[in-house]
């Protein structure tokens, strides 16, 4: 019996350990906002001839919402409404069968103006060292057991609800750096950029810019990691300012005055030293960071006006910027990040948001009236390969692309697509 149980508990440990390695290691992994690297570019082998249609493969029910799924080992976790309550559930990739689901109940009052969006949930989730995080609607923060769906900690939202989110609800994509949860906390002008110790949930920094928005906090845009002149920082735009933080103590290293006029929604593009934002109306900015002796110097490289995003955060491919812009109801362009001059825009009337992925040669334009557009990477003109219909509802959550597979969630299902 001794035998039996410890060879029971050994084959259990080593399931556990092959789950935790493919959460953490397997190259075609989309564990966090915008895929592997957090900047929506992928390596993709295209078929060689492209299909008249995509196969559909399953679909299935889970709930509104716009935070996109995220993947490890061959599952995907959804993080949606459902009746009130904000739940995760987690499906095999193969077949789209429920492997465990958690949901607690949520109250989030939406604005007027934003009832098209849903109440929620918008943060994208994030899985790590076998673990997964979400950042809920009006700012619930939860760790789970992405194996089993064990709740591991949970951070609720202090004070009244009103001073715990933005107006339009947390919408920041979490990050993970070495062992540290970073999310935001509060929507008030007492907003936080905060660090989590992501075994337990303790806070081990906080930022926060002067004179923020009553209501709108830090805002939407989410943080990213780069390493410039051998230095590992976190790059935040607060809507006021973008900075550079250390990871380990939230130290501002340097700051660079940028400020829209509407909400902070982009994530900072990065590329060659530089970071890369967008507001309206000042449309793109280029900033050059560098560090000479101790001190960090951010200075602007380039800006230029052709092309304004807004909830729509542009790729890199090949030295060249490509994007949505909200002019002429919505254009793509390309911009050559050398020197910020725009290489092309499209004739306009594109649509309202788009997801980009770059994929080597190619583009994968997701728009939100549920159409993938394939298009020929390049400084030469917009071309158009290929167009397909790949929902039947908005798509605003951010798609997965696979290897010759897509993953869609539009308003209420997510669907595995084939390019086969």
């Amino acid at each position: 019996m001794k035998t039996n149980a410890l060879a029971i508990w050994t084959a259990a440990v080593l399931v556990s350990l092959i789950f935790t390695a493919q959460a953490v290691s397997r190259a075609d992994d989309w564990t966090q906002w915008r895929g592997p690297n957090r900047d929506g570019a992928v390596s993709f082998k295209p078929p060689k001839k492209w299909p008249e249609k995509l196969k559909l493969k399953w679909k299935v029910d889970v709930g509104h919402g716009d935070a996109s799924p995220v993947m490890a080992g061959k599952r995907v976790f959804l993080f949606t409404n459902q009746g009130q309550r904000e739940t995760i559930t987690a499906v095999n990739l193969a077949d789209g069968r429920q492997v465990w689901q958690d949901s607690y109940l949520v109250r989030y009052t939406q604005e007027s103006y934003e009832k098209e969006h849903g109440k929620g949930p918008k943060a994208t989730p994030v899985v790590h060292g076998g673990r997964l995080f979400t950042v809920g609607v009006t700012g619930v923060i939860t760790a789970y057991d992405a194996a089993t769906g064990k709740q591991l900690w949970r951070k609720e939202p202090k004070g009244g609800l009103k001073e715990a989110y933005p107006v339009f609800g947390m919408s920041v994509s979490p990050l993970i750096v070495n062992d540290l949860l970073i999310a935001p906390v509060g929507g008030n002008a007492q907003s936080k950029l905060t660090a989590f110790d992501a075994r337990t949930g303790e806070v081990k920094w906080e930022w926060g810019a002067e004179n923020l928005h009553p209501e709108l906090g830090l805002g939407y845009s989410s943080p990213m990691l780069a390493e410039i002149a051998g230095a590992r920082q976190i790059i935040f735009w607060s809507g006021r300012d973008i900075v550079g933080l250390d990871p380990q103590s939230g130290k501002q290293l340097w700051g660079f005055p940028f400020k829209s006029q509407w909400d902070n929604v982009v994530t900072p593009v990065l590329h060659d030293g530089m970071v890369i934002v967008s507001g309206n109306p000042q449309g793109i900015v280029a900033v050059k960071v560098n560090k000479q002796g101790d001190a960090w110097r951010a200075e602007q490289a380039w800006a230029q006006a052709d092309a304004v995003t807004y909830m729509n955060t542009p790729v890199v491919s090949q030295n060249m910027l490509y994007g949505l812009s909200i002019k002429k109801k919505g254009q793509y362009f390309c911009i050559d990040l050398a020197d910020g001059k725009t290489r092309w825009l499209s004739e306009g009337k594109e649509a309202e948001h788009a997801s980009l992925i770059s994929a080597g040669d190619s583009l994968f334009i997701f728009t939100d009236d549920a159409k993938l557009i394939v298009a020929k990477g390049g400084g030469q003109g917009f071309e158009m390969i290929r167009r397909y219909e790949v929902a039947s509802s908005p798509v605003w959550a951010h798609p997965i692309l696979l290897d010759r597979q897509i993953l869609v969630k539009d308003a209420t299902t997510l669907a595995l697509w084939s390019f086969e």
